[in-house]
């Protein structure tokens, strides 16, 4: 049965660790999202170890700078991960998709700088496509037409994060997720990077001494990502429902229609992080 919180700090002896999303929790697109960094704060300063799993496809340094120039002060964060980290590591110990690769998206020769692949400027010369997702979302309309020459000479696609909506200031945008569920529904191979592998979750607590999943929460805005990797890891889930899914002062019917939708459980919800 999914409860709903108004304030964060009424389950703060639930939990020891937390594992937070980026977007939709603490930016939103390039702003930042202000009542809920201060509540982040607030969970850091009350002892508990703070993780960031990102479905960025930025490098974890990138990201590092990016939000501390925005504002966010990265002490609070014990540990992050990023989607394009794993790719990028991934890709580093591996070339069994051959050498050479078309940018889908700007963000993705960012995350390939630095390995032996030759980025090519048409697709018909690729031998697989990477979509990396940066904090303003993808432009469909650019994509589609390049994803359907892909599938003609049966490229792979490295999506790197999953999100298929991302919040973008006020506007809900479509992640690289959407153009990898549309590839796959017609025929096309996937090779997905980021939430909601448990992996990801697992990795940001292995080093955590006496840890329980069951005293772990995992904070995010997106069922399909963040509330998956949660039930799947065995820790609480908060969903923040002002982000992806943009459901403001929700209601208990709205919260079970979700849930029974994606198939998963929601401990926790509530519109905007409060502490």
């Amino acid at each position: 049965m999914s409860q709903r919180l108004k304030y964060i700090s009424r389950i703060k002896d639930e939990f020891d660790t937390v594992i937070c999303g980026m977007n939709g929790i603490i930016m939103r697109g390039s702003d930042i999202n202000t009542e809920n960094l201060q509540a982040l704060i607030k969970i850091y300063q009350s002892g508990k170890r703070l993780m960031l799993a990102s479905n960025s496809g930025w490098r974890v340094k990138n990201l590092f700078y990016f939000l501390k120039d925005a504002g966010v002060p990265m002490n609070i964060f014990q540990a992050m991960i990023t989607a394009g980290e794993i790719a990028h590591f991934t890709l580093k110990n591996t070339q069994a998709y051959g050498t050479r690769y078309y940018a889908l998206t700007s963000i993705a020769p960012q995350l390939m700088h630095g390995l032996q692949y030759q980025q090519v400027e048409n697709v018909h010369d690729a031998d697989f496509v990477v979509a990396a997702t940066d904090v303003c979302g993808v432009n469909t309309e650019f994509c589609l037409p390049i994803l359907a020459k892909s599938l003609q000479k049966k490229l792979p696609l490295f999506c790197v994060g999953n999100d298929t909506l991302l919040v973008n200031n006020d506007n809900i945008c479509s992640g690289v997720g959407s153009l990898a569920e549309q590839y796959a529904m017609q025929g096309g191979t996937i090779i997905p990077f980021g939430k909601p592998d448990t992996h990801i979750a697992a990795y940001l607590c292995e080093h955590i001494k006496n840890f329980k999943k069951s005293r772990c929460l995992i904070i995010g805005d997106a069922m399909a990502t963040d509330i998956r990797m949660g039930n799947a890891f065995g820790a609480q889930t908060l969903l923040i429902t002002g982000g992806c899914h943009q459901i403001f002062q929700p209601t208990a019917e709205q919260i079970n229609k979700l849930s029974a939708e994606y198939g998963l459980n929601i401990d926790y919800y509530m519109e905007s992080l409060q502490w």
